[in-house]
């Protein structure tokens, strides 16, 4: 029993509590269009797949509904929470879930020692097998984003603020320790991005730091950087050539993988079936034989034919649109963190997805559609309280005011502090 399992069975208590209750009707679910459109793309995957072989059918099935079903955690978060204090407890367990995780890879960093090794990299929280350890840097740089929002824009209470800041350096320091240069570049985009978002001194700090990163990162992080870059010689006891064959393996097994889904797209434009790829790889790259394509747009297009791309950029279009526009809605704390937490998660989801299969991955990905899911929620509780505002438009075709009489002030703008409450704001005069 994790967290996520916890996160779900909280939501559908809430959902049942909200459905006994008479309420009003709802309001349509943001990127409901979007969604359908991603499903119906998964699920023409799964026919054309029976039409190619229908000798793994259960297979098949048990794929596509693991696909759906977690993107499904949007809608449940979505109708499950009512009030803003809801939004606030789930999004700090999320958090928390990151920080746990953190500790997780922390364990396994100490096990293994803290020297570089190829053969030993952090999986956590997914496993033990360094074959997961992209997987669990992808996770890192996901969430690790949230928290680092967080840490810059939690202006009511310090004690969060401080404790977010101090996940956030604990998790990056975990992530180092997985290898993997895809999240290191992410993280520093993520960084300067959150930087210059947040002032110019900071931005300032963060590319010195970038820059002299030889100064402060883990022994076996500059290793492994050094390695990529080819700067430095190689580490004592092994070899040059070892280490070059080791560092350029998975790079290239991935072009020439990719090379071998573009003409299978070639061949099949509309798809070759939804969890045939490993299957069918091999006839075009005969080396990497039941591969993952490491990569989910070309996965997509290769399994589920060429709209899969264009379903998936206009859902991840969306919820950048969606996160961009909570962002945007005022001045309000929850509404920085919400909005700007989304738009730059999303932003770290389509770069991870480039050297993964990430996207419809449920244990990394739940987490994230909760949240999303939370955000269009907030999003829709504001507007409402702003649609209950009285209009000022009406007050200007009233007759003017006597003069011995002293106007009424009118109220501020609609935030989030007051968006449940139905009670007039207070004015100000």
């Amino acid at each position: 029993m994790n967290l996520t399992n916890l996160l779900f069975i909280a939501l559908v208590a809430l959902v049942i509590g909200y459905k006994a209750t008479p309420k009003t009707p709802p309001a349509p679910t943001p990127l409901k269009k979007e969604f359908i459109f991603f499903f119906v793309v998964l699920v023409w995957g799964f026919l054309v797949g029976q039409l190619h072989g229908a000798s793994t059918t259960l297979a098949d099935f048990q794929v596509l509904k693991n696909c759906i079903l977690y993107m499904l955690f949007y809608f449940l978060a979505y109708h499950a929470v009512r009030d803003t204090k809801t939004i606030k407890f789930l999004f700090l367990v999320i958090l928390f879930t990151t920080f746990l995780d953190a500790y997780l890879g922390l364990r396994q960093a100490m096990d293994y020692g803290f020297n570089f090794n190829a053969a030993r990299r952090v999986a956590a929280p997914f496993s033990w097998n360094s074959s997961d350890a992209n997987r669990s840097s992808a996770f890192y740089t996901i969430y690790l984003t949230l928290m680092g929002v967080t840490a810059l824009y939690y202006r009511s209470s310090r004690t969060v603020r401080w404790a977010a800041l101090a996940c956030l350096a604990f998790g990056i320091f975990v992530n180092f320790f997985t290898y993997s240069r895809q999240s290191y570049g992410i993280l520093a985009a993520l960084a300067l991005i959150l930087a210059f978002r947040r002032n110019a001194l900071l931005a300032a700090v963060v590319v010195v730091a970038l820059f002299n990163y030889n100064l402060w990162l883990p022994h076996a992080a500059i290793t492994r950087i050094d390695m990529t870059l080819q700067t430095k010689a190689p580490p004592p006891g092994e070899s040059a050539a070892s280490l070059n064959e080791q560092i350029t393996a998975s790079s290239d097994g991935r072009f020439i993988i990719w090379g071998g889904a573009a003409k299978l797209i070639e061949h099949n434009p509309w798809g070759i079936g939804l969890n045939h790829f490993d299957r069918d790889i091999g006839t075009y790259a005969p080396a990497y034989a039941h591969e993952d394509a490491n990569n989910y747009y070309v996965l997509c297009a290769t399994e589920d034919g060429i709209l899969a791309p264009i379903a998936m950029l206009l859902l991840m279009l969306g919820l950048y649109r969606l996160g961009r526009s909570v962002d945007k809605l005022d001045d309000s704390q929850d509404s920085t963190i919400y909005g700007l937490g989304l738009w730059l998660a999303v932003i770290a989801i389509a770069l991870v997805n480039i050297y993964g299969s990430r996207f419809v991955d449920g244990n990394l990905m739940t987490n994230f559609w909760i949240f999303a899911g939370m955000v269009a929620r907030y999003r829709t509780m504001v507007l409402e309280a702003r649609a209950r505002e009285p209009r000022t438009s009406t007050r200007d075709n009233r007759p003017a005011t006597p003069a011995n009489r002293t106007p009424r002030p009118t109220s501020g703008p609609v935030t989030a502090r007051w968006a449940q409450s139905g009670e007039p704001q207070n004015a100000h005069p």
